[in-house]
């Protein structure tokens, strides 16, 4: 199928303008209607292709979305979201804002190496149970997005998948950690001096200082086997990745079919040798993970035509985007930076980073030695910026819904993008700064 005209790119835009507008426009209808709304944008989408490419393409359409891209997705952040509900973390109440901005520094160092899907689900129970009885939370929720649920995954390819998908390209495995660990040391440092700031205020608040109780209660770690089963998804998830998806005569070879079984085999196990106590103490719930899964089969339906423009480069109907990153044929890392970090934040990182790997160069050794500034401005681009939306990165989303549970003002979409904008705008523009000089 070829998907010559912008207007292609409506469905996937529709999905994202609904989640931006909706709930403020019409509250009412986005809380009892809002798990149709991806579904009418994907039904809106594949009867376009029936319409301009025949009926036979509907199914091609919707099963190579699904099973190459949507099902290895949601199988992995299913694996984590329940292994992470089976273990109970709990720390001393009322700390106040040097526990919280230490737990946030430590929880990023975390994301590093565990990813930022793990890392977040993870520690984001405890997090807000350390502050359950605050009465200013919401910033609390913001600032865990940005650091551990994306930021911190700059320090290695187990971090986040832009960074992997470079790894399994030939990139090095120590090559981030020894390129971006500046940038990365300097943003999470000065984020969370900006959190210590923005909590000390709030705490000081004489309303909440009243809500915080102190408590003298020791810290309880419960799962330890959900613990083992979490380090086990990882190595398989490190395996799979290896061994590539290498396409076999018997699909049982499969590495991505492989992986897939193991990790629902996984989330079984857990469920199954959870105490049901520890599940209720954490308020773990389906609901999380079925808002993911719902709005994500849209996004990963819809996605296609604009994955496939991106593809052409500037023989595409998105031309204007590389002409503007290399006017005069060599790219200039300040732009690709905001090309591919923008991209992200809407698009899956992955295949985003892979694209602009492949239109910049496509050569590892090169991208790792004189285009080392170009490789530099993706990898943060696409790790960084998934903090800008919700559907930045997937763990966003599943912090936003798990965080409801625990009493929580949770921003919309377009209020949580007034936080990213307002925040991580400036720490961006810095950055951009710093490659146009170091590009030069």
């Amino acid at each position: 199928m070829d998907f010559s005209n912008i207007l292609w790119a409506v469905p996937f835009l529709g999905i994202i303008f609904s989640m931006s507008f909706l709930p403020l426009l019409c509250p009412n209808f986005w809380h009892r209607y809002a798990s149709y709304v991806p579904l009418f944008w994907a039904s809106a989408y594949l009867a376009s292709v029936a319409s301009v490419f025949g009926a036979r393409n509907i199914l091609p359409a919707t099963l190579e979305p699904i099973f190459e891209h949507y099902i290895p997705f949601i199988t992995l952040i299913s694996a984590l979201y329940v292994t992470s509900g089976g273990i109970y973390i709990d720390f001393p109440r009322g700390r106040g804002p040097l526990f919280n901005v230490c737990f946030l520094f430590v929880g990023s160092l975390v994301a590093g190496w565990i990813g930022t899907t793990g890392a977040a689900t993870l520690l984001i129970r405890p997090f807000l149970r350390a502050n359950s009885g605050r009465k200013h939370k919401t910033h609390l929720l913001v600032f865990f997005i940005f650091l551990i649920s994306n930021i911190g995954g700059a320090a290695t390819p187990l971090g986040d998948p832009p960074l992997f998908i470079g790894f399994l390209e030939g990139i090095h495995f120590f090559w981030f950690l020894k390129n971006l660990s500046g940038i990365l040391l300097a943003t999470t440092l000065g984020l969370c001096l900006l959190f210590f700031v923005i909590d000390y205020w709030l705490y000081k608040d004489g309303a909440d200082m009243r809500a915080v109780k102190i408590s003298e209660k020791r810290f309880v770690f419960k799962g330890t086997k959900n613990l083992v089963l979490l380090a086990v998804i990882l190595l398989t998830v490190i395996w799979s990745g290896s061994a590539g998806n290498v396409e076999n005569s018997e699909m049982i070879c499969s590495p991505s079919l492989i992986r897939n079984i193991l990790l629902v085999a996984i989330s079984l196990i857990s469920l199954k040798i959870t105490p049901k106590e520890i599940r209720e103490k954490n308020y773990f719930s389906f609901a999380p993970i079925r808002e993911v899964a719902e709005l994500f089969a849209g996004i990963f339906v819809t996605v296609i035509p604009i994955i496939h423009m991106l593809h052409k480069g500037s023989a595409g109907e998105l031309k204007w985007i590389f002409d503007w990153m290399a006017p005069t044929g060599t790219f200039i890392p300040d732009r690709c930076f905001w090309a591919s970090g923008l991209l992200s934040s809407i698009l899956d990182n992955a295949p985003t980073f892979l694209i602009f790997f492949h239109l910049t160069s496509g050569n590892p050794l090169e991208l790792m030695t004189a285009k080392s500034c170009i490789l530099t401005a993706i990898s943060i681009s696409t790790v960084f910026m998934g903090a800008l939306t919700y559907i930045g990165n997937a763990p966003n989303l599943m912090v936003r819904s798990i965080a409801g549970g625990y009493n929580i003002k949770v921003p919309s979409f377009m209020g949580y993008m007034v936080w990213s904008i307002g925040v991580l705008g400036p720490v961006f523009l810095l950055i951009s700064l710093w490659l146009r000089y170091a590009g030069t």
